[in-house]
């Protein structure tokens, strides 16, 4: 073989290797694009349903986390491109292995779970665990146990990924002094890379109400439990049936006055 022939074997290997490198430099751009353009969706996912959450002060925290959650599944799901009732919208809640609802002292768990139709298919059911102390020592293995359960589900669906909890991405959050907010995990999410990469993100919003600026008045009452007071929580005077408000100013509003007994 003549020198020309090794010369120009050579030729063509570089133009295959600096062609495969231009590829995988392409991809991993177009990757990072991807990945930014999901966690910013994510973001403004989670910010719609803490949005919802700030109107708390008409029906209180836990009449709106369902509200809330279908609120961060519709952004998402339309900046995704991914159109209400079809596969892939459902599709897009196995990925998500828990949302917390947090609300003051206590948080909610959201989850979903497999059940029986009436059809006799099994169709994805939203969940919610009992109020959850946030300061509880065990918060991480609360949030852990309910990723384990997502698994089980997910691998009903044909998932393998094995969905967890990463270290402070749960407590740094749900154990801070934000009053009500929305939390989520999303796991697991395929990328179009050959390689079989996958997303992996967590969000958190909050409404900027906490503690401090949470007041309650009675729907209905005698004397100082009645709707002409608002109340701070744990007094006396507030009873279980009460609609929460996100300041002194929106109470005044609604007609009330402070409680002499709990205010200032």
């Amino acid at each position: 073989m003549r020198i020309y022939h090794f010369t120009l074997i050579f030729a063509v290997f570089a133009v295959m290797m600096l062609s495969m490198a231009a590829f995988s430099i392409e991809e991993a751009l177009d990757d990072d694009m991807r990945r930014e353009n999901l966690g910013l969706l994510l973001d403004r996912a989670s910010e719609s349903a803490a949005d919802i959450l700030k109107e708390a002060h008409v029906s209180g925290v836990y009449g709106l986390r369902d509200l809330a959650v279908d609120a961060f599944y519709d952004s998402l799901a339309a900046g995704l491109g991914l159109a209400d009732g079809t596969p892939a919208r459902t599709m897009l809640r196995l990925y998500v292995p828990v949302i917390v609802v947090t609300d003051g002292d206590v948080m909610y768990v959201c989850h979903d779970e497999y059940e029986s139709a009436p059809n006799g298919y099994e169709v994805l059911e939203r969940k919610w665990s009992d109020a959850i102390d946030r300061d509880a020592s065990a918060l991480e293995e609360t949030l852990e146990y309910y990723c384990c359960r997502h698994n089980i589900v997910a691998e009903r669906a044909g998932i393998t990924y094995s969905f967890n909890i990463p270290e402070t991405e749960g407590g740094m959050y749900l154990r801070s002094g934000e009053g009500a907010g929305f939390f989520v995990l999303f796991q697991g999410y395929p990328s179009e890379r050959a390689d079989g990469k996958t997303y992996n993100f967590s969000s958190f919003a909050g409404t900027g109400i906490d503690d401090a600026d949470r007041f309650f008045i009675n729907v209905e009452g005698e004397g100082y439990a009645s709707e002409r007071f608002f109340h701070r929580e744990g007094c006396g005077f507030l009873s279980e049936e009460s609609i929460m408000f996100g300041s002194k100013k929106k109470c005044a509003l609604y007609g009330a006055y402070e409680c002499p007994e709990c205010g200032d």
